[in-house]
């Protein structure tokens, strides 16, 4: 379907309560997805399908986020990004509004001498009008010292009230295709942490999204409206790249003493996902994720039953960022 023509909102849930029922309904037709083993072509540097894309990348992804807090030097900043590629790691995620753009710059540096052509490079803007992402764009290539990214993804949807009206009716999406016709990026996608009912909202209105980014962890498995089981399955069902994120609930997760951040990054990675971005800011978390990645292996259903058992009743504790029902 082409970008101008989407489906109504009144064709979407009329109340909340018909959306739950449709919700429910979808994540019984869709049990719990496996790649096949074609889909993952090397075993030491595991890599999945980007959804319509075509493109194969890695079940493990740096997050722009914690590598470029200032807390983190420069030089190990440049050295995680760096060790990461070079061992097979080829996906980087960033943004606009991280750190006050210093993600964006740190990650723009680590990609000179030759790293850039290495991987497939995504930054997500804020902007809910053309103008702002026309200003937010052009920082972003700024910062990057690029003059294009692979990927471009409306940020935060559904963080707050009109969001999907925004993207949806205020000319943002012919903006990216205008963008993307003129090799500023390939693909478009949109992300989002605080409410899955937007999510379903912003597939279902009809725009051919490239890519998806969504929390996915053992404390949203046990919410009534949750990601892994109303949004996710519809993403696949569309071909759209499922991009997971918050596998540790930003840090929440290793902090409750209910799993380790390394239990939380392998759930995330047995989903049907196309990679999980890991917030990284020293190189003793990045060795421990790259033995992860290198050694994956997804849960057995006991496995993974276990480990929801003891997550059960603690998604408040392990997720603090999503918007109150």
């Amino acid at each position: 379907m082409s970008g101008n023509k989407h489906k109504k909102k009144s064709d979407i849930y009329s109340s909340r309560r018909d959306f739950l029922k449709k919700a429910s309904a979808l994540a019984v037709s869709f049990p719990l997805l496996s790649f096949d083993a074609g889909e993952q072509p090397s075993r030491k540097s595991p890599k999945r399908r980007l959804g319509r894309t075509g493109e194969y990348i890695s079940l493990l992804s740096i997050g722009g986020f914690h590598v470029g807090d200032p807390a983190v030097s420069d030089e190990e900043a440049i050295e995680i990004i760096r060790t990461s590629i070079d061992e097979g790691v080829n996906f980087m995620d960033n943004a606009w509004s991280y750190k006050q753009g210093r993600s964006e710059t740190i990650m723009g540096l680590a990609l000179k001498d030759g790293y850039r052509k290495k991987v497939l490079l995504m930054t997500k803007i804020m902007a809910r009008n053309v103008e702002d992402a026309k200003v937010q764009m052009e920082t972003s290539l700024k910062r990057f010292d690029l003059d294009s990214v692979d990927l471009l993804q409306f940020h935060a949807v559904g963080a707050r009230e009109g969001d999907v009206d925004a993207v949806y009716k205020g000319g943002l999406i012919e903006w990216a295709m205008e963008q993307r016709s003129q090799g500023v990026f390939k693909y478009i996608g949109f992300s989002g942490h605080s409410d899955p009912a937007p999510h379903v909202e912003m597939i279902e209105r009809g725009f051919e999204w490239d890519t998806i980014q969504i929390p996915l962890n053992i404390g949203d498995y046990h919410r009534g409206l949750s990601f892994e089981k109303h949004v996710l399955p519809l993403a696949i069902k569309n071909d759209i790249g499922v991009i997971g994120m918050k596998s540790n609930g930003m840090g929440r997760l290793g902090n409750s003493g209910i799993a380790t951040p390394v239990e939380g990054l392998r759930y995330t990675m047995s989903l049907p996902v196309s990679t999980v971005v890991s917030g990284i800011d020293s190189m003793e978390i990045l060795r421990e994720n790259l033995a992860l990645f290198h050694h994956f292996e997804p849960y057995s259903e006991s496995e993974k039953q276990e480990l929801l058992a003891r997550s059960a009743g603690q998604s408040e504790v392990i997720e603090h960022y999503r918007r109150k029902s």
